[in-house]
């Protein structure tokens, strides 16, 4: 296409900034967590046995891990205890705010959709089984060395909870998603 100027752009097209994966990536991530969010919020309200439920789930998991260790650990509905220092499980502890983030990420990337599919339930497993690690790890530091409990449960773990969704999400990347027949330059 001509314009009195001499040949158009095709980048300068209507619409053509779409197909750059640096703007519709972050906007499509934007997108489907605000409609995560939404679909939570409601959850939230709509579903709240199903999420003490899963609180419950949570706090089980986190004693039976605990039980491979030592017999120390006990639970009550969601009230995880090792030997005399206890946490309470609340929906903010399951890792679902993080687990939605990751699969927004993996929705909004250019991928196929059998890797999508694949990609989102064993990455929420993942965060789940890193989330029972990381209550696991603050019932111990908060027996052991109580006055570190709040700098790690503050601080620490919320930087390390974005570490691990990019994590995942490199990893779905790289076993799912990487086509292996592009060469990369060494």
């Amino acid at each position: 296409m001509t314009t009195a100027d001499g040949p158009r752009d095709p980048e300068r097209r209507p619409g053509a900034f779409w197909k750059s994966p640096q703007f519709r990536y972050p906007i499509l991530m934007i997108l489907y967590l605000a409609i995560g969010g939404a679909l939570f919020n409601l959850a939230l309200h709509e579903l709240p046995g199903t999420l003490e439920a899963l609180d419950r789930f949570t706090a089980l998991s986190v004693d039976t891990f605990l039980g491979l260790f030592t017999d120390r650990s006990t639970h009550r509905d969601t009230i995880v205890t090792l030997d005399g220092f206890a946490v309470s499980i609340i929906i903010e502890c399951v890792g679902l705010l993080e687990m939605l983030i990751y699969s927004a990420c993996v929705l909004a990337f250019p991928a196929p959709l059998r890797a999508r599919l694949w990609g989102i339930p064993l990455g929420c497993a993942a965060i789940f089984v890193f989330n029972v690690l990381r209550i696991t790890t603050l019932l111990v530091i908060g027996r052991h060395w109580n006055g570190y409990f709040d700098f790690f449960h503050l601080y620490f773990w919320q930087a390390t909870l974005i570490a691990m969704i990019v994590g995942v999400l490199y990893g779905w990347i790289r076993f799912f998603v990487h086509d292996r027949t592009v060469s990369v330059p060494t």
